[in-house]
């Protein structure tokens, strides 16, 4: 059974070597930050107890009606002798309509082993509990094509014990046939009982404002790491694609595993207004040094740019100097100046990006992490890995494209063995096409926990209009706040020169100056713990806000 603590999840992380570069720079990024702020654990901890409570009790996720994996002293070990799937060769036994209400079951005790049962109207993007995992007589086998045997669409064998079950969401709506066979494809005249509910109808699909910034070293548009606008687009399609599971590539993906992806129901779109409420591309260009290093150089150039990490996913390209494709930031570590997702440009879309990560992927993977997704493996000895409970234990990452079906490690001997199809994997771009329903539940859990904000957002809006009053307030960004003195202030271009009063509880004026750049440090060492209001006066209005002194 997968350890579902985060704690001890976390313990792994920093046994990690960091010697030999990843791919993702996530994890190092994590180490860091927790090297920063000894409080971090402990509010991952408690955000982590959240996340798996709302996967099992809200009303909204996919996973509420899940039946968890059960290990048994009876599954087999090794490469079962049928390397894939039972071919189409049963009987028909009945016909069933699908059920359409949310806990709606169809069933029946006195299936055989070479029967198979025809369910109509099963519904594309519904999600569809197909089960053997009760008390049976023999080791059973589930294999699922669309009627009259005309694709393979799902598989799975041993999912409780030696019984088995599939969370199904079909690619498209129509007849099924489901096939069951005992173990190694074998026909019986023995009972068995079958169950297929209906546990999730989609809910509508949340779509997420984007904001690019592009550091470059002067290059034009379009030109190395002044990527072009087609390069930003490529990406937002890849993600869209991946996201949505509208990738074609999906197809490709074996049965066993293509059975239990699932469509995030999230879209990406590039801003249409600024958190200003000024109409905008969606994409930032800024000058910066050549190449950073992803674990602390990059950090500081976050909360120079970064947009309000409530209204928008902020994705920054530039380059790295030491061979990491990219790293994010989950939602549960609460750094609001740095939140978002970092790719190197070399990587970043489908235009130019350097082979084997040239089709967008990189993305995809990041933007995982950011909606709170784990790797997909754990470490050496099998004991934790990605939080998710539908995505097989692996040992280690994945490289290049494995060989399906006989890429098997110590933590998933038997076939269909490693997932390294998965988005959150390190296979070659090629090979990576899903994610689980379970990891769809993971992300729901941070759309409607720690980024649940998001939704109301109206960057994806276009506007005409200048800056409005909320806008305005955006407009300055003040950090750290609590602080034990220095405050660092950030403005929109438009507020330069504006008049700035720092005044004590009492309306006292502390300090008064004019801020003539972008970002300014203030300092209130020599003041004494409160609270304290900074108030900024522009042409376009009045801006205040609340400091905290507590040194």
């Amino acid at each position: 059974m997968k350890i579902k603590l985060l704690s001890v999840l976390l313990l792994a992380f920093f046994g990690l070597s960091l010697n030999a570069q990843e791919k993702c720079g996530t994890m190092q990024n994590l180490q860091q930050m927790m090297a920063q702020d000894p409080t971090l654990k402990a509010k991952m901890d408690s955000m982590e107890i959240k996340t798996q409570e709302w996967i099992k009790n809200s009303e909204t996720s996919r996973m509420r009606y899940f039946h968890p994996q059960q290990e048994s002293p009876n599954a087999k070990s090794g490469n079962p002798s049928t390397q894939s799937l039972c071919g189409y060769d049963n009987t028909l036994y009945t016909t069933w309509a699908a059920p359409t209400t949310v806990q709606g079951i169809v069933s029946d005790n006195t299936v055989w082993g070479g029967d198979y049962i025809r369910v109509n109207n099963m519904v594309a993007g519904r999600i569809y509990r197909i089960s053997t995992c009760a008390v049976n007589t023999f080791d059973t086998q589930i294999s699922v094509y669309t009627a009259g045997g005309g694709t393979v669409v799902a598989h799975n064998d041993d999912w409780c014990g030696i019984q088995s079950e599939i969370y199904f969401n079909p690619l498209t709506s129509g007849n099924y046939d489901i096939l069951i066979d005992e173990y190694n494809c074998v026909s019986n005249q023995t009972n068995s009982t079958l169950e297929v509910e209906l546990v999730y109808i989609p809910r509508p699909v949340i779509t997420i404002p984007v904001v690019v910034h592009v550091f470059h070293n002067g290059e034009p548009v379009g030109t190395g790491r002044n990527i072009s606008v087609a390069e930003i687009q490529s990406m937002l399609t890849v993600i869209n694609d991946d996201f949505r599971r509208l990738n074609s590539d999906i197809i490709s993906t074996p049965a066993a595993f293509r059975g239990g992806s699932d469509d995030a129901l999230v879209q990406f779109c590039l801003a249409q207004q600024d958190e200003f409420g000024n109409p905008t591309t969606g994409i930032d260009r800024y000058f910066g040094s050549p190449n950073y290093n992803p674990y602390g150089a990059f950090e500081s150039e976050k909360p120079a740019t970064i947009w309000d990490r409530d209204s928008y996913l902020n994705i920054w390209s530039c380059e790295f100097g030491d061979g990491t494709l990219g790293y994010a930031q989950f939602p549960n570590t609460l750094t609001a100046s740095t939140d978002g997702v970092v790719i190197d440009y070399r990587y970043f879309g489908t235009v130019t990006s350097l082979p084997p990560y040239d089709l967008g992927r990189t993305a995809t993977h990041e933007v995982g992490h950011w909606l709170d997704l784990e790797h997909i493996w754990g470490v050496p000895g099998c004991s934790q890995d990605d939080l998710v409970n539908d995505t097989p234990l692996q040992d280690v990452s994945s490289g290049g494209c494995p060989t399906f079906p006989v890429t098997t490690d110590a933590c998933s001997p038997s076939y269909p063995g490693i997932m390294f199809y998965d988005f959150m994997d390190y296979s070659n771009d090629f090979c990576l096409t899903m994610f689980t329903v379970g990891q769809a539940s993971r992300m729901d859990a941070a759309l409607f926990g720690p980024r649940l904000p998001l939704q109301s957002s109206i960057g994806c809006q276009q506007t005409t209009v200048g800056m409005n009053e909320s806008g305005l307030a955006n407009s300055i960004k003040l950090f750290p706040n609590p602080s034990t003195g220095i405050f660092t202030i950030q403005l929109n271009e438009k507020l330069i020169n504006s008049e700035l009063k720092i005044t004590n509880s009492i309306g006292q004026v502390v300090l008064a100056k004019q801020l003539s750049k972008n970002s300014e440090e203030i300092n209130l060492s020599e003041f004494s713990n409160g609270v304290y209001f900074l108030i900024i006066t522009s042409p376009l209005g009045v801006v205040s806000k609340k400091l905290v002194l507590d040194k």
